[in-house]
């Protein structure tokens, strides 16, 4: 779907239902991690244009026939949302599992202005405005909304909003229990969020991306945040992508003309320029063979930029487990979703992959990134879509790359409405074919992991980081393949270690290894990585009179030599020092 046009048109008391929900932020590894829907993402909710207009419609059309687009209408008197609305958006996602990830949840428009940064006068009305804009805007989707409870794109016309707005007075008696919560006297109303079912049910299931919050809202230009979070989409887990130039300028959407295309070109390589700046790429590469309208954008990314992916996506999982098993989540709203936050995925196995390989076509077969690729398919897309995907590419002939066919045909549901012939791979019957030791030590390990996720998250991170050192010297090497595979067993390693060290669950403040103390060695949360930084550093600069510019240089060149450390949760306080002091002699 790389055609687009966009079409603009010029127009002429609510009940509360309460919710008993807390959530200790300290199950929480990485608190600025957020899931973001995948429409929001590979759609533009959120218009780039600074010149939008009191009343006007904007329509997107995926296509020549006109029968795939998105409408965008605004409140009457009200213009469509744009960066400041979706800055909102990425903090409300925020808040949102801070909260607990309920559905309904209530913000001050001072929690708003703190993640904003927002220094002006006006804040609260700013806020509010754009609020009740992301709130009354309407988008009708046909042929575009994706749903994961249909695991396609809706065919239906569907009309939502992105979320609900209650606008709740404190001095009402009604919100006196609310008000008696906020300790600022001067917040005079909060907002009640509730987000949309169709966005709703995507970020609690599989239809989502997970992205770092601080990282988006430091990205200053929105056409760069739209780039970035659209390629992490596009590329999945390669460290290349190549994207069609109009394909980019449709989706951003940006201004498209044919004789001023060069300007353009020229504005997606300043955002690209800023996601290179900031480490989230490599490098790109711009490709005109003839004319720039038939030209092309390579992007290159980091072993780095992969690991920190892996990274966000199981932390968040982690959390979000966290969160189902520690919250008392309300029945009677949740309980068509509750069966999805609940179920437990199943084990993929070698043996299930290797049947999936050997129902591929020959010229896929041989190619050495299937089994990973089949792998990774089944954990974002289910067994059941990646056979369907396996026999459309047995169809098809001449194919010339059956792996990027295969991405695409599960990214684009080519095979929608096909009937599935392949018998899904079954995993044998525990009871049959298990021995009782088997199962007697998968007893085990379930009770260990479940005592290990019952300690301090700081001892947790610390015996992880243990366990993944004594992994790698065990390989004897350290590269992206044992990364991904220590992530792939992490469960049973750690139980191993438990087995051999049972006294770290007897005391938890210490961990009996190489006569080592576990407590606060491992640094694994960003902002306290930031901290350290800051006060070490601010130190040396006051004591050692060093000017601001070479200061910021060292500061630099800390970060740059802890990244790989801090990614593979080895960062100790002792390296941080020693790295530190290094950079000061």
């Amino acid at each position: 779907m790389k055609w687009l046009e966009d079409e603009v048109v010029d127009m002429p008391e609510t009940e509360i239902v309460e919710e008993n929900i807390y959530l200790d932020e300290e199950l929480l590894k990485n608190k600025s991690l957020i899931r973001v829907d995948m429409n929001a993402i590979q759609y533009p909710l959120f218009s780039k244009n600074p010149k939008r207009k009191v009343n006007q419609i904007v329509k997107y059309f995926f296509n020549q026939k006109r029968d795939i687009y998105i409408n965008v209408v605004p409140m009457n008197g009200n213009y469509i949302p744009g960066e400041l609305e979706e800055k909102i958006f990425i903090i409300l996602m925020k808040l949102m599992k801070k909260k607990g990830m309920q559905r309904r949840f209530v913000v001050t428009a001072n929690e708003l202005k703190k993640e904003l940064n927002m220094n002006t006068k006006d804040y609260v009305k700013r806020v509010k405005d754009a609020l009740i804009r992301l709130a009354s805007t309407n988008y009708q989707f046909k042929n575009t909304l994706y749903s994961n409870k249909e695991k396609s794109l809706l065919t239906k016309e569907v009309h939502t909003t992105i979320m609900s707005l209650e606008i709740l007075k404190l001095e009402d008696e009604k919100n006196k229990s609310l008000k008696e919560k906020i300790s600022d006297k001067r917040i005079k109303e909060a907002y009640e969020i509730a987000i949309s079912d169709y966005f709703y049910d995507n970020l609690v299931s599989k239809g989502y991306l997970v992205y770092d919050s601080d990282t988006l809202l430091t990205i200053a230009n929105g056409t760069s945040r739209t780039i970035y979070m659209l390629i992490e989409k596009l590329r999945f887990n390669d460290l290349y992508l190549k994207v069609d130039i109009l394909f980019l300028i449709k989706r951003i959407p940006l201004k498209y003309d044919k004789k001023n295309i060069a300007r353009t070109i020229q504005t997606i390589g300043k955002s690209l320029e800023e996601l290179k700046e900031k480490n989230l790429i490599k490098n790109f590469n711009f490709i005109k063979d003839t004319t720039w309208e038939k030209s092309e954008v390579e992007i290159f990314f980091s072993e780095t930029n992969l690991i920190l992916k892996q990274d966000r996506f199981y932390t968040d999982l982690n959390d979000f487990k966290r969160m189902t098993t520690s919250l008392a989540i309300s029945d009677m709203e949740h309980e068509p979703v509750i069966e999805n936050l609940l179920e437990k995925k199943e084990e993929i196995t070698l043996e299930v992959i290797n049947e999936i390989i050997n129902k591929l076509p020959n010229s896929a077969k041989k190619l050495k990134t299937m089994p990973k690729t089949i792998k990774d398919s089944i954990d974002y897309y289910g067994i059941e879509k990646v056979l369907q995907a396996v026999q459309y590419l047995k169809k098809q002939k001449n194919l010339k790359s059956p792996r990027a066919y295969f991405l695409k045909s599960l990214e684009n549901n080519w095979f929608d409405g096909e009937v599935l012939e392949i018998n899904i791979p079954k995993k044998e019957s525990k009871n049959e074919n298990i021995s009782l030791e088997v199962l007697k030590n998968e007893k085990i390990i379930d009770d260990l992991y479940q005592k290990f996720e019952k300690l301090p998250i700081n001892i947790q991170n610390g015996i992880e980081g243990y366990v993944y050192r004594e992994y790698i010297e065990l390989c004897g090497m350290e590269t992206k393949i044992q990364q991904l595979a220590f992530m792939g067993s992490r469960k049973k390693l750690i139980c191993d270690y438990l087995e051999r060290y049972p006294q770290i669950l007897e005391n938890k403040k210490e961990i009996k290894n190489e006569n080592s103390k576990v407590e606060d060695i491992i640094i694994n949360d960003r902002q306290k990585l930031k901290e350290c930084i800051d006060e070490y550093v601010e130190l040396y600069q006051d004591l050692m009179k060093i000017e601001y510019d070479n200061i910021e240089i060292i500061r630099r060149k800390i970060i740059l030599e802890c990244a790989d450390y801090f990614i593979l949760r080895n960062l100790t306080v002792e390296k941080l020092k020693e790295i530190i002091k290094s950079n000061f002699l």
